[in-house]
């Protein structure tokens, strides 16, 4: 009796320690792709360990989108999902500083987002930053030094800087049509996991692409390689005759999509 009470607490101990070898194993095979049920405890805890904000009502989102879940959509509102650039902002605003911002807007590109914003109850958190959302993403004129230079600009006059190592914000300028004005066509947050063990790279690149599509995971050695990934994006081609999309991590340029 004695020596099978000892076999089962072997047996009880090999298995505890197989489940704990499992999950590790399973914190090791955090790939690119969709965020889902199944990963986005692990991405979360990515989030939470590089200093962002609102991570729990991140979860939410991706949960309420990945079920198609539209129990908060407001009637008011058609919307009952998020954008790259709320995403953005649930997860860095509360970070982000800031001397002033644009007052009024009375542009039409960030419509459908502040549609979702006023009127849908899920997306409310982020009323209390709405000028800066619309500093940051709405149109802005033409620099006089260049195309390239409009989002410094943009940036450079309200003071807005990100300070935390950890992570910035990836902005991809784009230049309106018929229009002299440039406008942040799509943005997302790129997260330094360098001093992180067991992941899949150096950068973990996470984006909201756009309304209707899943939350994105994508896994990068630096940024060459990540502006490489979005200039495949038959989304973000542009005239012959327009400059090329200009990426910016942090309001500095970086790069630009290749045609």
């Amino acid at each position: 009796m004695k020596k099978r009470k000892q076999l089962i607490i072997l047996f009880t101990s090999f298995l505890m320690l197989t489940l704990t070898a499992c999950g590790l194993h399973q914190s090791e095979t955090l790939v690119s792709g969709d965020l889902t049920e199944k990963n986005i405890t692990q991405v979360c805890n990515i989030l939470r360990d590089a200093n962002l904000s609102n991570v729990d009502v991140f979860q939410q989102w991706v949960r309420s989108a990945a079920s198609g879940d539209s129990n908060h959509a407001d009637e008011v509102s058609g919307f009952s999902d998020a954008d790259c650039r709320m995403t953005v902002m649930l997860l860095a605003g509360d970070q982000i500083r800031y001397n002033s911002t644009e007052e009024n807007y009375t542009g039409n590109y960030l419509m459908f987002d502040l549609d979702a914003i006023e009127n849908n109850e899920e997306f409310l958190i982020l009323k209390e930053n709405e000028e800066l959302f619309t500093t940051m993403f709405g149109e802005m004129p033409i620099s006089a030094s260049g195309f390239a230079d409009s989002l410094p600009d943009r940036w450079n006059k309200h003071g807005i800087q990100v300070d935390d190592s950890k992570w910035s914000i990836i902005s991809i300028l784009f230049k309106a049509y018929k229009q002299e004005e440039a406008f942040v066509g799509h943005t997302g947050i790129l997260i330094d996991c360098r001093d992180l063990e067991d992941v899949g790279s150096d950068y973990l690149f996470l984006e909201k692409i756009a309304f209707g599509d899943p939350f994105k995971i994508t896994w990068v050695n630096d940024e060459d390689e990540l502006i490489g990934i979005l200039s495949e994006r038959a989304d973000y081609t542009v005239e012959d005759d327009e400059p090329s999309p200009v990426v910016y991590k942090n309001g500095e340029k970086i790069g630009e999509l290749k045609r």
